[in-house]
Parts: structure tokens; sequence; C-alpha cells
């Protein structure tokens, strides 16, 4: 490997770090208190609800879950004070087994969820490699949790609004895919390496970077997320069945890096027993349960890490130069591993460890790895010099080669990054722009029309009696209606400045530039008319609905903030509401709204 590439692969695991970093200065969670209890042989939801707060114990703020490996279910209690805004609950570790939230509200069960990594992830009613639960409602209410797995109970539990869950998420999206798009590139290349060398270590290290995927895929989620999302039995067994193989393969590595049998009998002797253990462990892991297995895997993690830095420090007091680099390398991991466990077994707090401590550590080691092996391949190809031009050749051939695939990588992660993003701007369920893109849009035309002197109008729709439809047909019904009725109001619409938006729920918003209150009205007219007129095409036969409309429009120099002229359609949307639904109502002056919203 040329120092130039292994600079390269460096500065991507810089930009890693940084992006893992960079969102906790962003977005921070709603920080409830949260209160929890040990389930005993007669605990009942009945008695929990009734239970004085005195009973409870209650969790550090700022701090996780952490109560290591435990068969023992747990309880947790939050309250949530009212809002207007929309709240998610977030269990952040991916391998809970089981979780019950019910959400109670004077003493009642409103609504009731259950999760966990059990039961298939299309299940969940958020796609997270984590466990997010939308909270159902805005009024105040109490939270119940329950909590059982045969992994370690710890993960945060935290409280937040989906804005500033997606903008505290986005940045560890991108750093987990540009992890896993390092560990496949140097899978690739030590695989291509192989092809070329015929070199067995370059082989077994491309398989130990892939099980360094597949481990932390599995430990990160990612794994059962898109690639085993409907195999419960592999994501109950990934870690231990995985870990094993992996420690295999480290071990095979470190016979390779450190050329163990020429330098020291005794150490590859050692090692070859090891490789033994390795492989019952793999065997038992496949019939055993998970929760049996684990704290044997997590102690020989640590035993069998231990044991191989100390192979390292052996031969590098020996004089063998790459043995420094393989020293250093596998010290980062090791630290890593051996807190990590340690906070698996409850004995220390490990959370970002575990998500990025591990990663970070383990991408360090990948590269000083394959920078050893390289540096190792070519002092034997020193003591070999009839093949020293040829070998030379076609390392630089694959250099150049893993060159032109790494950039193809990173304009592939750069495209998938857009895709996000535009993903982001859009409602999953209507195709709409969403209001975290009506948020950013809506502030930079306000600035324009204030610049150019010109009206802005906000118009805010919602469908009348949608909550009866759900409730008396189902939420599939209702996402019928809202995905007819996004077409509908799309066919309506003649110019292209013209912006719809899905602002939530049965809630739409149309951003109208250059648009005086005539045209305002005679728009909110059509829309109003072209619904009411539509036949709806629903699993329960055509069904026609009609829509309340809220306009305010915004006169030059009239509102000074887009906050303003957002409460205004606001207003006029509920006064269209109270006045029989079906209605549309008009603010186009700032005095008549400011009137309004403080009578």
């Amino acid at each position: 490997m040329k120092l130039n590439v292994f600079h390269q692969l460096m500065f991507v695991l810089v930009v890693w770090l940084l992006g893992a970093a960079l969102p906790a200065a962003q977005a921070e969670p709603i920080k409830p208190t949260i209160y929890y209890q040990a389930e005993s042989a007669n605990t009942s939801l009945t008695q929990l609800i009734d239970s004085p707060l005195q009973q409870w114990r209650t969790i550090p703020e700022g701090e996780a879950v952490s109560f290591g490996y435990t068969p023992q279910a747990y309880w947790f209690r939050m309250h949530i004070e009212a809002s207007d805004a929309d709240r998610i609950l977030y269990l952040g570790y991916p391998l809970l087994d089981s979780i019950d939230a019910y959400f109670v509200r004077n003493g009642q069960v409103i609504h009731k969820i259950s999760l966990g990594d059990q039961q298939p992830f299309a299940e969940r009613p958020v796609h997270n490699k984590n466990f997010v639960v939308p909270v159902p409602t805005h009024a105040a209410h109490d939270v119940y949790i329950r909590v059982r797995t045969e992994s370690s109970l710890r993960f945060p539990l935290e409280l937040w609004e989906p804005l500033d869950f997606m903008e505290a998420n986005q940045y560890q999206v991108a750093a987990t895919g540009l992890y896993f798009g390092l560990l496949l590139c140097m899978a690739i290349y030590n695989l291509s390496n192989f092809l070329v060398t015929r070199e067995i270590s370059f082989l077994n290290y491309s398989a130990y970077t892939l099980s360094i995927g597949l481990l932390m895929a599995g430990l990160d989620g990612v794994g059962y997320q898109y690639l085993w999302p409907n195999w419960i039995w592999l994501q109950d067994r990934i870690v231990t069945m995985i870990g094993s193989i992996m420690i295999m393969f480290a071990t095979l590595v470190t016979m390779g890096v450190l050329q163990t049998k020429i330098h020291s009998l005794t150490i590859h002797k050692w090692l070859r027993r090891f490789m033994v253990v390795y492989g019952i462990t793999f065997v038992l892991s496949v019939f055993l349960p998970y929760a049996t297995l684990i704290p044997f895997v997590l102690i020989l993690a640590v035993v069998s890490s231990t044991f191989l830095l100390s192979s390292g420090i052996v031969l590098w007091r020996r004089g063998l130069i790459y043995a420094r680099i393989y020293t250093l390398a596998l010290s980062a991991l090791l630290g890593a591993i051996c807190i990590n466990a340690l906070g698996y077994l409850g004995l220390f707090e490990s959370v970002f460890v575990q998500r990025y401590g591990i990663m970070a550590a383990s991408a360090f080691e990948v590269l000083l790895l394959s920078w050893a092996l390289a540096i190792r391949f070519n002092d034997g190809r020193k003591e070999q010099l009839a093949l020293k031009e040829q070998i030379n050749h076609q390392l630089e051939d694959m250099v150049s080669q893993r060159t032109v695939e790494l950039e193809r990588v990173m304009v592939r992660l750069q495209k998938a990054n857009q895709e996000l993003e535009q993903r982001s701007n859009e409602d999953g369920l209507t195709g709409l722009y969403n209001r975290r893109f009506l948020n950013q849009e809506f502030k930079r035309e306000f600035r324009r029309c204030r610049r150019n002197s010109s009206h802005l109008t906000l118009m805010m729709l919602d469908i009348d009696h949608f909550k009866a439809l759900n409730d008396s047909f189902g939420h599939l019904l209702g996402d019928q209606i809202l995905i007819d009725l996004a077409q509908v109001l799309k066919r309506t619409l003649r110019r292209a400045s013209d912006t719809l938006y899905r602002y939530g729920g049965e809630e739409f918003t149309l951003l109208l530039p250059d648009t005086d209150e005539v045209g305002a009205r005679d728009l909110a007219v059509k829309l109003a008319q072209a619904v009411r007129e539509h036949a709806f095409d629903t699993d329960h036969g055509p069904m026609h609905i009609t829509v309340s409309i809220g306009v305010a429009v915004g006169s030059p120099g009239v509102y000074d903030q887009p906050t303003q002229l957002l409460a205004a359609a606001d207003e006029a949307l509920y006064r269209a509401k109270g006045a029989g639904r079906d209605q549309i109502r008009v603010i186009a002056e700032r005095e008549r709204a400011s009137s309004n919203l403080t009578s």
C-alpha cells in the first residue's frame, strides 16, 4: 500500500469522526425525568399506574439506562407535557428483545405498541435501526415502558421532536455509511491483493474486515434493517456467531502479519489453540441461547485480544518492525473492546464507546493493520529479489485500480447522501414536500417577497372530520384519502411557483408567491370545489370529503416575520373550522390577525 493511499483513507476516517461529533452541538432531546423499577411476579400495569412516584427510582439526568446482563424485565415511566409539536420516543439500542409502550392519560391507556428485535423489522412503526415510537397525542400524559432483553439492558431513553431528531442523526447516518464503505473498500482491496499475489494473509485480512463489518452491522442495528430484516434467528445470534468468526480471522491475521511460525513458535501454538476454542464457540452459538453464551464470548474477547496484543509487544521487543504498527493498531481496538465488554456486563457506562468508539477504533485498526500487512509483504518481497520487479508492477496497478474504485465509492456515497437529503424533504406517504422543507422554503420566499415588495400568500387546508373517518374505517382508508387528496390538489394548481406541502396529519399547506387576496380567494374556491366534487376511491368504495381552508395574505411591508404570516394562516383555518367546516376564511391584514389572535 502506498502512503498517499493510506493518507487518503486516514482522511476519510477523520471526516467520519467529525461527522459523528457534529450533531451533539446542534440538537438536543427533550429531557423529562425518567423513573424505573424492576418487574416482580405480581407487577401489573394497573398497579404501576396507581403507584406513587415515591415507589420509583430515578435515572440521573443525562445518563442512559444501564443494568448490564439481567434476565429481569424493567418498567420505565415518564411524564410528557402538553405540546403543539409532534414527539417521538427513542430507545437507542438495537438489541432489545421486547418493548411494550403504554401511553396513559387520566389513568386510561390511550395507545399501546409492542416492538423489539424478536419481531420482523417491517413491523416497526418507524423504520430506524434503533427503536422509534411516535407519541400519539399532543396532550399531557404518562408513558409506561416495559423492556426485557437477553442482551445487555442498556440504552438511551429520550424524547425528541422529529425535526430535531432528524437533525441530530443525519450526520451519524452519513458517518455510519462512510464507516461501512471504508470497511468494504479495504475488504475488496485486500481480496484483490490476494488474487494478484496469492498471499493467503490478504485473503484472511479481507475476511477479517468483512467479519468486523458484519459484527458492527449487528451491534449497530443496520444489519437487521438492511441485510436480514426477517431473519429473527440470525438477529438473535449474530453477535456471538460473527464475534467468534471475527476473532478466528483476527488470529489468522496475527499469524500472517507477525509471522509467528517463524519468529515465535510458542506464540504460534497458543494462537492455534485459541482458534480451536473460537471454532467451538461458533458451533455452540448455533445451538445455545444468546443469554447463555454471550458472557463467555465477551470474556473470551477480552482475553484473546489481550493475548494478541501481548504477542505484538513481545515481537516488537525482538525488533520486528511491523509488530510496532500491529501493536499500535490493536491497542486502540483492545481498549474499545474491553470498555465495551465491561459496559455490556453493566460494570462501566460505555454507550458512546459502543456506538462510535469501537467503530472508530476498528476503522483505525483496519487501516493500520492493512499498512502493517503491506510492510510485512514488502519485506518478504525484498527477500525474493527475483520477484521484486514483477510484484512492484502488480502492486502499482492494484493501487491505481483501488484509487479509482475508492473515488467511485466516494461518488456513490455523495450521491446516496444527496438522495437521503432529498428523501428527508419529502413526505413518505403522499410524496409531497414535508414540513421540514416548508420551513426552509417559507423563510427564503418571505425574504424574497420583502425585497421585491410583492405579495406572499400562505394557505392552510384541513380535511373535515378526518379523525371520524379513521375511527370508523381505519387508518388504511385515511392514508388512501390523503394520497388521493394530494393528487387532486396538485392537479388544481396552475402556476409552477405555487408549492404544496403536507404540514402534518390531515393538514396541507400551500405557499403562493406573488398572489394577492383576489387570486388567493379564487384559488381557495377552486380547491374546495375540486375536493368536494371528487370521488375518492377507497377500499370501502367511493367517498366524498370536504376541506376547511384558511388563507393569510402578506401584503408588502405588513408582516415582519414569517411566523406572523404562519400564525395568521393558522388563525384563518381555525375560523373556517369554527364556522362549521367546508368553509374558506381569509386574513389579509396583520392588524385584523393580531386582534383576533389576542382576543
